[in-house]
């Protein structure tokens, strides 16, 4: 299911809220600091909606329906694999 043309209308100071969540997520910013920052400017976004926002923007997945894992676990192992490296 693509749900990729969806979010498309939905635009803050001509940019698109997959260019929102790329700007917000890069430089290894996590992706929920892609959730925070969308449901910041769209707050009439459920926070399910966030999340498929971030996953088609950051994936090849197209939906979150068709997402296998769970933003947050990937989080947490993250946070393990960088505690880890500052030991």
């Amino acid at each position: 299911m693509d749900h990729t043309n969806k979010y498309l209308y939905l635009k803050h100071e001509g940019k698109n809220a997959y260019k929102i969540v790329l700007e917000a997520t890069g430089n290894g910013k996590m992706p929920l600091q892609g959730v925070k920052k969308i449901r910041e400017i769209f707050p009439f976004l459920y926070l399910a909606e966030a999340k498929e926002i971030v996953v088609i923007a950051t994936s090849e997945y197209k939906s979150l329906y068709d997402y296998p894992g769970s933003l947050f676990k990937e989080l947490e192992e993250l946070n393990d694999s960088t505690n880890e490296s500052s030991i």
